[in-house]
């Protein structure tokens, strides 16, 4: 099967449909990586197990530093030759650059491939179909005819891979990045920009519940810290979505206090407004009674925790 990006329709499918809303920016990029031994090349430096990957099938993954530390969440996907990994633009260089101090003799070759291929997003109504063409049903499935489509986890929303200078989907309804980041937010999506990198263990940003570690596959960087972390119980900080009243920008990094005591119990790792605003927070591990939360910032900014929706 190629299961390279195919930039046209065929010609009987009308691409309005009013069902159907695109994101032409999503605020991630993706990194190519091809060559005879790219899968075994990419199953020593990532979380998840690479050989359960199939052009049917991705995965959510970290790539970390020797400390377990996450260096950037990604998406692996997939294709005729090797794989696209899917990450937040502002970690593709410096991913790019730290995968290939491990390529050494392998048969592995890295590229940027911001230049040619475009990472949107679609979001369709429940009940609705995309033009009678089969869509990825199960989290982290992948389409490939006649576009390379990822369901993500939980609604209607997929990850679309296609060229620059394609003409699919000009004709869809629009909306801004700011409004797709909003919903990986409420989805629970641990994106992170360069400011955040190298700083949580991959269990602290949910990549194990979202399915995206191997705890038998062997050995990658990092797997001995990220192992013990989850054998013996050690990661006391999780993933939880935060929000606050009206739209504020909040910067990466920004403390997280308990209301009460004015301790600091975790921080912000992303966040995104529209309408309100919200927060990815990386907190310590909440037991007993749910505390009030508010932000380490100059106007103490009131903060609620939510469920993922």
């Amino acid at each position: 099967m190629n299961t390279d990006t195919i930039d046209k329709l065929p010609d009987n499918l009308d691409p309005r449909d009013e069902h159907a809303t695109l994101y032409p920016a999503t605020g991630l990029a993706a990194i190519e990586v091809i060559g005879a031994d790219s899968a075994r090349f990419l199953q020593g430096q990532l979380t998840c197990d690479i050989q359960q990957i199939s052009e049917t099938q991705a995965s959510i993954a970290a790539f970390c530093n020797a400390k377990g530390r996450v260096i950037s969440t990604l998406l692996v996907i997939k294709k005729t030759n090797g794989y696209w990994l899917v990450m937040p633009t502002s970690l593709v260089t410096p991913v790019i650059e730290k995968l290939r101090k491990y390529v050494l003799r392998a048969a592995v070759t890295l590229g940027d491939a911001s230049d040619r291929l475009s990472v949107a997003g679609l979001t369709i109504a429940a009940g609705h179909e995309f033009h009678s063409l089969p869509l990825p049903e199960k989290d982290w499935s992948v389409g490939h005819a006649p576009l390379t489509i990822v369901k993500l986890p939980g609604r209607r929303r997929f990850l679309i891979l296609e060229k620059h200078d394609s003409a699919i989907l000009t004709d869809l309804i629009s909306r801004p990045e700011t409004d797709w980041r909003y919903q990986d937010m409420l989805d629970g999506l641990p994106w992170f920009d360069a400011s955040q990198s190298e700083q949580h263990l991959p269990q602290m940003l949910n990549i194990d519940g979202l399915g995206g570690i191997s705890f038998t596959k062997g050995c990658y960087t990092g797997q001995e810290i990220v192992a013990r972390s989850h054998y013996l119980g050690k990661v006391k900080r999780q993933l939880l979505v935060g929000g606050c009243a009206g739209e504020l920008t909040i910067a990466p990094g920004t403390p997280v206090l308990d209301g009460d005591t004015g301790q600091t119990v975790g921080s912000v790792l992303s966040s995104a407004h529209d309408g309100d605003t919200r927060l990815l927070l990386v907190l310590h591990a909440l037991e007993g009674e749910s505390k009030r939360f508010i932000l380490g910032d100059e106007h103490q900014t009131p903060l609620s925790l939510i469920l993922a929706e």
